[in-house]
């Protein structure tokens, strides 16, 4: 039996590019995502916001709030950000009974308006602590659309070695990479095409999207926004768009050079979290198993595979038995985080 307190909270992660919500339909965990292009403007979050809230049982009365769309460039600074996000959220929802995810606590609108510093992108953390009640050694990577974490639980401990985004970036304890919006000029400079390497033209003609589309990889629920040509999103566009690169057009002759090129920089992204990996393992020998999570945790799994240590999905760790979920959960790992929040 689901007690009353998980059944009336509801958990949001308010991202520059997706919101992402969860919380309990009975004893069926729900999760949805859409894509927020909030560099477009507030008015973005605000527009889903109230379709969102309009699918919420009438049982949801508790709402958990994190956040990294504060870093939207809309923005003056992160500071605007998070007071404009909790505004947006305050006017959208209508509630009584809402708490911003802070460090290491909740705190109201106002307290966490008071403590911008402490509420910009920490979603990781809620994460992370969740885990860590349920897992005694681990490292827990999340790769989403754009960016990696990788923490590190040790003896149930969150082991960290940064709190904001700069001490994160220079730590490597969040990486600045994923599977759908990462330019494949950022993943390496040149690329193997027809057995030469060749530099990637310094432009954004095409995006990681395109290159795990290209092998087959990418789930059909991952790419939510557009493509950078605005055209479809199939193979065939992807490759046209993944042959600029390099200064050429697609044509079906080549079509086995571009694939060896999309496993290349593939190989090139996953390389750089296997050696973050290694790192980590270097320095916490009991660590012999990844929990994974994000739209990329397909990446996670063949890490995993290669280093040969044990992989267990986000959702089945934290998520009670008792409780139905499908897949996408673990791509909303800091909504459904706030769920469980304890």
């Amino acid at each position: 039996m689901v007690n009353s307190k998980l059944s009336s909270t509801v958990g949001w992660d308010i991202g520059g590019a997706h919101l992402k919500l969860a919380y309990l339909e009975g004893e069926t965990l729900k999760t949805h995502q859409w894509a927020c292009p909030l560099w477009k403007g507030i008015i973005e979050l605000s527009r889903l916001l109230n379709m969102a809230s309009s699918m919420l049982p009438e049982s949801i009365t508790h709402h958990n709030v994190t956040m990294t769309g504060e870093l939207a460039d809309c923005f003056e600074d992160r500071d605007d950000g998070v007071k404009q996000i909790i505004d947006c959220f305050i006017k959208e929802i209508k509630s009584d009974d809402v708490k911003i995810f802070s460090q290491n606590r909740s705190l109201d609108a106002n307290e966490a308006k008071k403590q911008s510093d402490r509420v910009a992108s920490v979603n990781w953390i809620a994460s992370a602590e969740v885990i860590a009640q349920k897992c005694k050694d681990a490292i827990f990577i999340d790769m989403g659309s754009t960016t990696t974490d990788m923490l590190v639980i040790n003896n149930k401990q969150l082991q960290l070695n940064g709190l904001t985004d700069y001490e994160r970036l220079k730590s490597g304890e969040l990486m600045y990479t994923g599977v759908v919006r990462s330019c494949v000029n950022t993943i390496c400079p040149d690329v193997i095409y027809k057995n030469e390497a060749v530099p990637l033209i310094a432009e954004n003609f095409a995006v990681t999207a395109d290159v795990y589309r290209i092998l087959g990889l990418l789930p059909e629920h991952a790419d939510l926004g557009e493509t950078m040509d605005g055209q479809a999103k199939d193979k065939i566009s992807s490759l046209k768009r993944f042959a600029r690169m390099v200064g050429e057009d697609y044509i079906e002759s080549n079509y086995d050079d571009w694939v060896t090129s999309a496993e290349y920089i593939a190989t090139q992204q996953k390389n750089r979290i296997i050696n973050k990996v290694q790192e980590i393992i270097f320095h916490h020998k009991s660590i012999r198993k990844i929990i994974g999570a994000g739209v990329g945790r397909f990446v996670i799994k063949e890490v995993a595979d290669q280093l040969d240590l044990s992989y267990q999905d986000f959702a089945d760790c934290i998520v009670p038995s008792e409780i139905k979920y499908d897949a996408i959960a673990n791509d909303c790992a800091p909504a459904v985080a706030l769920v469980f929040y304890q």
